[in-house]
């Protein structure tokens, strides 16, 4: 059985992180409170709408750790290692334009990127790239669509389109 007894510097503590803090550590710091007021932790677990073993971790993190116990880590896992693999190859690539590395394009795509990794012998998705942009700084954005030279103008598409409209039902006639 967890029981945590509080002075009242720690309860003040965690009263006024439940104020100031996200809502999970506001979370946490109730849980603490909850058991610092006598509650028992399948009490305050059903009161919280969490499981048994959730609010053991929390009191047992506050009583090892104090308050900094209670603050979110990062989850479990593995790094992705492609993803610091496609960092450090993209960033000298990526301060000079595509075409000193042999592509024909002058800005650098997500598949021109996907392309490039491939030619350094790191096989990453589009996914991975854009990972690795944002975890490099860089901002990925698409390119903007631009009108071909030949493209006709909005007046010409107006009228254009009734002249083919009329030339085509006059076609059709003959």
């Amino acid at each position: 059985m967890i029981r945590i007894e509080l002075i009242p510097e720690q309860r003040e503590a965690l009263e006024q992180a439940r104020r100031i803090r996200s809502s999970n550590l506001s979370e946490r710091c109730l849980a603490v409170l909850l058991s610092d007021r006598g509650q028992r932790v399948p009490a305050i677990a059903e009161s919280m709408g969490r499981h048994e073993p959730t609010i053991r971790s929390w009191l047992k993190a506050y009583l090892q750790q104090g308050l900094e116990g209670l603050k979110v880590t990062p989850p479990a896992g593995r790094t992705n290692r492609k993803e610091q693999a496609a960092v450090i190859i993209l960033q000298p690539a990526l301060v000079k334009p595509p075409r000193e590395s042999g592509y024909l394009e002058a800005g650098w795509s997500t598949n021109l990127l996907v392309d490039y990794l491939r030619g350094q012998g790191l096989e990453a998705s589009a996914s991975t790239v854009k990972r690795a942009l944002k975890r490099g700084g860089w901002v990925y954005k698409r390119f903007a669509k631009t009108m071909p030279a030949h493209a006709p103008s909005s007046e010409e598409k107006n009228s254009g389109g009734r002249d083919c409209q009329r030339h085509q039902v006059e076609a059709g006639r003959a």
